[in-house]
């Protein structure tokens, strides 16, 4: 929330008044590294980088196994930047009272302003600011440094980026203010009451008046109050105002109308504004019925989502982040909880604007979950600060509804505290968190437990209860598999899953990333489009239990979109960069899934047929399941024209699409929605030939005119006909003219690890890649040219391949002229006296196609794509890996051992070789996503029998220890034995070590948790 007036000035443009909020995102200098003595003014900066604000260096950076992130955070580089700024102080600072602003740096930041230390803040994920009065009462230049600490890793469970991810501000004002987050506002019915803070940063006494206006949306003052106060020097008090407005408009997720409060400081030689939104709106919890608001029950139909929008990272343009928001709220999304840390304040500006609920969380635990999380190292000494400096920052945003204080937590000492600390900032909102079990909770929140069979059966009604994370299904766009899949199989006795039936008898689909052989862990799996790919329940089932119990009062699913990051637990690590749980890609583009809610959540007439029409491999006649989600009454399929007949969408989950068994051959599917026995909406979807175009198209806003604004640009494979072609992965080329370069690339895929940041190439993931690309001035033309060779990678389908080159018009003046395309299947470099392309050729596989291209006979691409046996995906059937295998130990924490490959039968890439170290370990993380519970731990090592039988370790999981004696093997390094425990893994995260007691020749191969 904004409170000071925002008028946006730049510091070229300097007639400074009191009462000022500036942007300070402009002309800062950065370094990686560590930089002795950057904190001083007289520190040489000249061989920095120069950028603006928001930044964030991690994504900027090259995917890496061997990054210290691991998979936990994304495989991305890390470390310690250092920022610097030097600033002229203006004369009308003087005698004011001045801040500098930070909306979130992560992590461990300090910042010095003309080499004195102002403060330091561990946590990341969190607002504050410094007083700099100082300097600009005795200094005419102000020379900020930033340092930020990322350099112990993991730092969290999920990529978190690196850097001053949001923006700065410099806050001026009068000597007797309101500070920041100093104001307070409550409505109940029609009635007002605001709290306002008034500070004398003089050293002399002050009096004056307070009034405040609260005005609509037309400008209109509806109430208004005033107050004296009188204050005694450095004195800090909070006056109460209270007002009613007449038949207010109230806020709702329908009609989000927001009312402002402007309050006046007025002394006898000063008057100072500051402007406060809010919205009017009544919320009650009813054990029984859940959420109302305004007297009308809401079900909470909501998506959990991190920070990182995937190439863009953490420092999210106000753009993307508007757009995200948008495309939830169309997929029918009223509710978002911020996992597991507050997002930057401009995400709550723009979910009051939207109408959507926030559930307002800032922790992920309160203990270590990650080995150099928050939790680990600072939540005992700083968590009162960060929550204080939370709430008092979103308290008056009618969108958050309620606050969460954790993630799978544990500890009722510091749930009571937490919760104790949030009703004395905050009594107008209930506190929860995900999964804790504490009784201290205002609403009883569960993660995935809640999705196990039988659970609300034995559900107390107590408390309103919220499934603060569920469901926990998993998909990849555009691939599809017709049989069931569990993360942890059926029947999983922990889980207690509900059993869904195969859609066919056999699997109808058998095209994969890889090969089974190529992967080096047997989770390293694709997910199916179909619902049908989950841990304990479908998304339509619980769609169903969300709409159907009264006392199920929402539901939170995981997630909203992709992110990276929490590649190891689930998807098996490297190259899977990424968790693949939401209803959208980490490129922006839908899966199948979001049309689903769409269906169940939205009234806008609509109908969206699965899976694509395009399938090579298959023979004629095999029998596919086409779901068509549709919220219509009625829908009729028709297949080459032909009608297929007409279904209703049911109510039940296994209703809920409508589905024809379509035996395969190439056409057309055509899906009509009826409402009123009228058409009102319709989708078509035809077979695809070899891949020949390249589509290009904007999704969401245009370029405006301002500098550092952004597009996205989708550019969609085709064939000839300009049908869209499913499989397309090939790599496409960018070129900007004008007054824009190309900010990042991406395409949705979990296991791309290709650079993003000012990338000039990108494969295609399924048919789709993502441009993000940016003006460098306010002004000017801005034109894109793109180009793609063109094939099945492969060539199973077809030899052909195609060159195609399309541009577009993002700014401004379309770009006149022609292109000439010249190539060689050679591997040459092409010039122009290479074979100029005017058609479609045939290939022989084996051979690389290398393309360039002029505009107006200047040159703007180079291209190239390689076509192969080894490229591309794998068309032929999928054989199943047969030892599935576990988690490996070459890819969990280790110290004073080493990573070896000798010997035979080891699983993945190598095992972890002890030697004869004593006191060496390896460490497990192992994320329990239900409750707590017994695990079956199987430990796969081989030891040596030459100096002794018996090798003595400790298991320690979650600092409880127990010895364990490890047998000698016959054939070292040959042989691998299972060794097997029963344990408790608490709720959430585990860590599992075993470190070496008495060993002289012991390996370690994998962990099972079963």
């Amino acid at each position: 929330m904004k409170y000071l007036l925002i008028l946006g000035l730049l510091f070229s443009a300097l007639q400074l008044t009191a009462q000022q909020r500036l942007n300070f995102n402009k002309d800062w200098k950065f370094k990686l590294n560590e930089n002795r003595g950057a904190e001083f003014s007289e520190y040489n900066d000249k061989d920095w980088r120069e950028l603006n604000l928001p930044h964030d260096w991690s994504i900027e950076g090259e995917y890496d196994e061997k990054h210290p992130m691991g998979g936990q955070c994304g495989y991305l580089p890390a470390g310690i930047g250092w920022y610097r700024k030097t600033i002229e102080v203006p004369e009308e600072w003087k005698g004011k009272a001045v801040r500098i602003a930070f909306d979130g740096v992560f992590m461990n930041s300090t910042v010095w302003a003309n080499g004195r230390k102002l403060g330091t803040r561990p946590y990341g994920w969190i607002s504050f600011d410094y007083d700099i009065s100082k300097e600009v009462e005795s200094d005419k230049t102000i020379t900020f440094a930033v340092r930020v600490d990322n350099d112990a890793q993991p730092s969290a469970r999920w990529y978190t980026g690196s850097g001053i991810y949001a923006n700065t501000w410099i806050d001026i004002k009068e000597k007797v203010n309101i500070p920041a987050s100093g104001i307070f506002i409550k409505t109940a019915q029609n009635n007002i009451s605001i709290a306002t803070e008034i500070k004398n940063e003089t050293l002399q006494k002050a009096k004056g008046t307070l009034t405040t206006d609260i005005v609509d949306q037309e400008g209109n003052i509806v109430a208004t109050a005033s107050k004296k106060f009188f204050l005694m020097e450095n004195e800090l008090v909070t006056l109460e105002q209270h007002m009613s407005i007449d038949s207010p408009e109230l806020w709702s997720t329908t009609n989000p109308y927001l009312y402002k409060a402007v309050s006046k400081v007025k002394l006898k030689k000063s008057e100072e504004v500051y402007t406060t939104k809010f919205g009017v709106r009544d919320v009650e919890w009813k054990p029984e019925t859940g959420v109302w608001i305004n007297g009308e029950n809401v079900k909470l139909q909501g998506v959990c989502n991190h920070q990182d929008a995937g190439a863009l990272g953490a420092a999210v343009p106000d753009k993307i982040l508007r757009f995200r928001l948008e495309q939830l709220k169309n997929m029918g999304v009223n509710a978002i909880r911020t996992a597991h840390n507050p997002q930057t304040p401009q995400f709550y500006d723009m979910c009051d604007e939207m109408g959507l609920i926030v559930m307002d969380e800032i922790f992920d635990g309160w203990h270590k979950k990650a080995m150099n999380d928050y939790g680990a190292h600072h939540f005992e000494e700083w968590w009162n600060r960060d929550v204080t400096d939370w709430i008092k920052r979103d308290r008056n945003h009618p969108s958050i509804i309620i606050y969460s204080v954790g993630n799978e937590t544990r500890g009722d000492e510091a749930a009571k505290a937490l919760v104790e600390r949030c009703h004395e900032l905050d009594d107008t909102r209930p506190v929860t968190s995900g999964h804790s079990g504490s009784d201290y909770m205002d609403v009883f929140g569960v993660n995935g437990h809640s999705e196990r069979k039988g659970f609300f059966d034995h559900l107390k009604k107590d408390r309103v209860f919220i499934g603060t994370e569920n469901t926990h299904t998993f998909q990849v766009r555009g691939f599809y598999r017709t049989l069931t899949w569990y993360r942890d199989g059926y029947p999983c006795v922990r889980h207690q899953p509900y059993e869904y039936p195969d859609l066919t008898k056999e699997e109808v689909f058998t095209y994969d990333w890889t090969t089974s052989a190529k992967k080096a862990n047997y989770k390293q799996l694709f997910n199916s489009s179909y619902d049908n790919a989950m841990v304990r329940l479908t998304s339509r089932q619980n769609i169903v239990q969300l709409r159907d119990m009264p006392n199920y009062a929402g539901s939170f699913r995981w997630t909203g979109h992709d992110y990276i990051g929490e590649a190891t637990f689930v998807h098996g690590g490297w190259p899977f960069k990424s968790f693949m749980g939401g209803a959208i890609d980490m490129a922006n583009f839908e899966k199948d899934l979001y049309y689903l809610y769409q269906s169940q959540w939205t009234e806008e007439p609509m109908v969206h047929i699965l899976p694509h029409w395009t399938h090579p491999m298959l023979e004629k006649g095999v029998e596919i399941p086409v779901w068509v989600y549709s919220n219509c009454d009625e829908v009729e399929l028709f297949f080459n024209g032909v009608s297929l007949g007409k279904q209703k969408p049911g109510k039940s989950w296994d209703k809920m699409q409508c589905q024809w068994m379509v035996g395969y051959q190439e056409g057309t599917l055509k899906a009509v929605g009826y409402k009123n026995n009228k058409v009102v909406t319709e989708e078509t979807i035809a077979t695809a030939d070899q891949p020949a175009k390249i589509k290009l198209s904007i999704d969401g806003e245009p370029l405006n005119n301002t500098k550092e604004d952004i597009v996205q640009l989708r550019v969609t494979t085709t064939d000839e006909k300009g049908e869209f072609y499913p499989y397309g992965e090939n790599r496409n080329f960018f070129k900007v003219l004008g007054a824009g370069h190309v900010k990042a690339l991406d395409n949705g895929s979990p296991v791309d690890v290709e650079k993003h940041y000012l990338a000039t190439d990108r494969i295609g993931f399924y048919g789709l890649t993502r441009a993000y690309i940016e003006s460098l001035d306010a002004s000017g033309d801005v034109n894109v040219i793109v180009g793609s060779i063109l094939g099945d990678k492969r060539l199973l389908t077809s030899k052909k391949v195609s060159i195609d080159v399309q541009k577009m018009a993002l700014r401004g003046k379309e770009a006149k002229g022609d292109f000439s395309i010249f190539y060689t299947t050679d591997g040459s470099e092409p010039t122009t006296a290479s074979t100029k392309y005017d058609q479609a050729f045939d290939l022989e596989l084996g051979k690389t196609v290398k393309a360039l291209v002029l505009f107006n006979t200047k040159e703007v691409l180079r291209m190239y794509e390689r076509f192969a046996e080894d490229e591309g995906f794998e068309m032929d059937p999928v054989v199943t890996a047969l030892n599935p295998g576990g988690d490996q130990a070459e890819d969990a924490a280790f110290d004073q051992v080493t990573i070896s490959s000798e010997g035979a039968n080891f699983n993945g890439k190598g095992y972890i070789d002890f030697g004869k170290n004593q006191g060496g370990y390896i460490e497990w993380y192992q994320e329990n996503d239900g409750s707590e519970g017994e695990y079956t731990l199987k430990i796969r090592y081989s030891a040596s029998k030459r100096d002794i039988q018996e090798h003595k370790v400790l298991l320690t999981i979650n600092g409880e220890s127990q010895e364990l004696i490890l047998q000698a093997v016959e054939k070292y390094r040959k042989d691998w034995n299972e060794y097997e425990i029963n344990v408790t893994l608490q709720s959430g995260a585990n860590t599992i070590r075993v470190t070496t007691l008495n060993a002289n020749g012991l390996c370690i191969d994998e962990l099972k948790a079963l």
